[in-house]
């Protein structure tokens, strides 16, 4: 057996009785099931020299010197080196667990500080775009109060006309309404009301302003030739808004003196949860809420009109093949057999009616929005033209 020397720096020199019954208490519990009339077995001593180095068992008294020294004659040097690095080794894989350990809750702190900041930020901007977006529209309408006519000059026409003759009167009349003819021949168009005249000249996708009394409704209605997804995202001065804004569908014409035929005018906006454009619509889901909100205003740039709340229902964006009714393509009622299928279809997939009933002729105002009923569901509000 080897000579393998150990120095205990802690170990008392003297007589501590303390000492001895504490080494003693060591000894017994190593050497728990080894027989003390036979000789210590080269493996028994491997395995308590392990335990003392995995505990880190120290000797306080010569007692505890003298089991030492009997153990490590058992033992050669190569095997208390080799029980010396096994148990080295244990101890850098623990360590590196408990730096790992650590090391993944410093990346969960950071992060979900990451998602912390990264949410508050993200809340506080969508607040920021909803009070863009209010404070622009409020621009917006600031500037068509700015631009309607504060008095008529068809009264002092009409002052005028009242001291001609009647025959002289006649005559006047009949020639403005020659002029205005030639000039609707020449124009091939009607003239936008005044109120929205600055607003046109901003932007010529502007084509009129939705209003429901009573609710936060009350906003710019934007028109793309072709293209209806282009103010998903925009606001009115084309900058990047998540916010979008109202939508005419292209194929809508709101010229009404140049197209005389019933239509429906399709307006998309979308189901914002902070409320803004159409995140309010889904109140008419309620009856109730509906009743008492029945009006809806749309003027377009040149006709101011009132339309009545004549159903509501659910609905969807359906795949090419599906054999369903398509309310975003029944824009030309014009034909009665048009008209009834479109009618019918309404009726169909209603989930209330008001006593505002659809009759041949009529012009239609459909708002739609999104709404997670179902993939691709969407609640739609149609309403008649009234006024």
């Amino acid at each position: 057996m080897g000579n393998y020397s150990k120095e205990y720096k802690g170990c008392s020199t003297g007589y501590d009785p303390k000492a001895v019954e504490h080494d003693l208490q060591m000894i017994s519990q190593l050497t728990h099931g080894i027989s003390g009339r036979k000789k210590m077995t080269m493996h028994q001593a491997q395995e308590i020299y392990y335990k003392i180095k995995k505990n880190n068992i120290c000797f306080l008294s010569e007692t505890g010197q003298n089991f030492l020294s009997g153990l490590y004659e058992n033992m050669t040097a190569a095997q208390m080196q080799e029980i010396d690095k096994a148990i080295q080794r244990k101890r850098q894989k623990k360590q590196n667990r408990k730096r790992l350990v650590s090391i993944n809750r410093k990346i969960a702190c950071v992060v979900s500080t990451v998602v912390l900041v990264s949410s508050i930020v993200c809340i506080n901007w969508n607040l920021l775009m909803d009070l863009r977006t209010n404070y622009q529209t409020k621009k917006l309408q600031e500037k068509i109060l700015e631009a309607s006519p504060k008095g008529s000059g068809q009264f002092e026409a009409h002052n005028k006309n009242r001291k001609m003759s009647e025959k002289q009167a006649d005559e006047h009349l009949t020639a403005e309404l020659d002029t205005m003819r030639l000039e609707e021949q020449s124009e091939g168009a009607a003239e936008i009301l005044p109120k929205f005249t600055q607003l046109y000249e901003e932007n010529q996708d502007f084509v009129g302003w939705l209003r429901i009394p009573g609710t936060k409704i009350d906003y710019p209605v934007m028109t793309r030739n072709g293209d209806n997804d282009y103010y998903l995202d925009k606001n009115f001065h084309q900058q990047h808004d998540k916010n979008g804004l109202l939508i005419l569908d292209y194929r809508n014409h709101i010229d009404n003196r140049t197209v005389e035929a019933p239509q429906n005018f399709i307006i998309y906006g979308h189901n914002m949860r902070t409320g803004v454009m159409f995140g309010t619509l889904k109140n008419y889901k309620d009856k109730t809420f509906c009743d008492e909100h029945m009006t809806i205003r749309f003027d377009t740039l040149y006709e101011e009109s009132e339309y009545r709340v004549a159903a509501a229902m659910l609905s969807g964006v359906a795949y090419e093949d599906e054999d369903v009714f398509r309310y975003y393509d029944a824009i030309d009622i014009s034909t009665e057999e048009n008209f009834k299928a479109f009618q019918e279809n309404v009726l169909g997939n209603a989930i209330y009616t008001t006593e505002e009933t659809l009759a041949y002729g009529d012009t239609c105002l459909i708002l739609s929005t999104c709404d997670n009923y179902k993939e691709d569901g969407r609640f739609v509000l149609v309403a008649k033209k009234v006024s």
